[in-house]
């Protein structure tokens, strides 16, 4: 959590880097150039491993987001899930649970499921800002400019119900992976675009809530078979845009230490969205 917040914390040391990098490169006129959107993005997700509606995502989210040079960030609120809870009356399931571990905004019904993104389309423009000399190789050019970073962070509340037993829990969920563009282009007679990303990096899970008391460690095992509240992992993503609609999948990897059924070792999630953002008038003194 100390490594998240610095994260965050040094987030805007990035963005002044690139205003500064403006200035220094007398094109000053992009320091105008924010664009703040309402933000609304209606997404169904499912893990390949378990196809039961409840292990499913199906979610309406609004926020706002911002763009600016080459900088991007977003905060935005869960307004419809299909599932209201993570529930099962058979005494012995666990991979449900696992699953929800997995992809926990399928279960998230109310306003404080949220979630913060902040990122940046290319690196090269980053390290340009240290330079006294704008970069004059095409080869590195061609190569650096289509890196990016990008950073998420995750919180969603549910329940999870077996038989008897109830207990709300809060999974928050961390990422921060490095992107490249392999494709970028507009689209012929239109502001729309249609790209194809990749990404690499690192990502986390921390549970809390009622579940992560002391008192309920052995109650946490009847649901995932172990007692640990945090897990961390390696994600490598695709993701292609086409306008407003995108399709993206993900590739885990958690340890096996826990042998969590439907979480642990190598598992996919494939994810269909449509997005639609609408500009919000802004004045930039």
């Amino acid at each position: 959590m100390k490594f998240i917040s610095l994260l965050f914390i040094l987030f805007p040391v990035i963005l002044f880097s690139q205003i500064d990098s403006c200035c220094k490169y007398k094109d000053s006129s992009k320091l105008k150039d924010l664009k703040v959107y309402l933000k609304t993005d209606i997404n169904y997700a499912s893990s390949k491993s378990d196809t039961r509606r409840e292990a499913q995502s199906a979610t309406g989210t609004l926020g706002l987001k911002f763009e600016t040079l080459n900088v991007f960030g977003s905060a935005t609120f869960t307004i419809h899930s299909q599932n209201e809870e993570i529930s099962t009356t058979d005494s012995l399931e666990t991979k449900l649970f696992g699953t929800n571990l997995l992809l926990p905004q399928n279960s998230s019904s109310n306003i404080s499921n949220f979630e913060l993104n902040v990122g940046t389309k290319s690196l090269w423009w980053f390290a340009q800002s240290f330079s006294d000399k704008n970069f004059k190789n095409k080869k590195i050019n061609y190569y650096i400019k289509p890196l990016g970073f990008e950073a998420d962070f995750r919180v969603n509340n549910t329940i999870w119900q077996k038989s008897n037993i109830s207990i709300p829990i809060v999974i928050n969920t961390f990422s921060a992976e490095f992107t490249y563009r392999l494709l970028d282009v507009d689209m012929v007679d239109s502001d729309e675009k249609i790209r194809l990303m990749v990404s690499l990096g690192y990502t986390s899970r921390r549970l809390g809530g009622d579940y992560g008391l002391d008192k309920n460690s052995e109650l946490r095992k009847e649901f995932i078979g172990t007692d640990r509240l945090g897990f961390d992992g390696i994600k490598f993503s695709t993701r292609l845009e086409v306008s407003k609609f995108y399709g993206q999948i993900d590739l885990t990897s958690f340890s096996n230490k826990g042998n969590i059924a439907g979480f642990s070792g190598n598992q996919a999630i494939v994810s269909l969205g449509i997005r639609a953002d609408l500009p919000l008038p802004t004045k930039v003194k």
